[in-house]
């Protein structure tokens, strides 16, 4: 039974898996970077560090628009 089993494997499967392993390396190529290209994992760390970023300078910028205009209102009345 073993002799069928390997058989079949060698027929049908080992081309297919070979293609599999050559594609698995290339997307494993592509994320992780090759030579000193960076990969996409390292591209989505850079982007979502600058988001935070950005939006922390938005809310530090709203903070102070916010405070500012709600003394502008008071002097106003006042």
């Amino acid at each position: 039974m073993a002799k069928c089993d390997e058989d079949m494997y060698h027929l049908i499967c080992k081309e297919r898996f070979d293609t599999l392993d050559g594609k698995q390396d290339e997307i494993i190529g592509l994320l992780r970077g090759q030579d000193s290209k960076p990969g996409l994992i390292e591209e989505v760390r850079h982007l979502k560090t600058r988001w935070a970023l950005i939006f922390g300078f938005l809310i530090v910028i709203g903070t102070a628009l916010s405070s500012q205009t709600i003394r502008w209102i008071f002097s106003f009345f006042l």
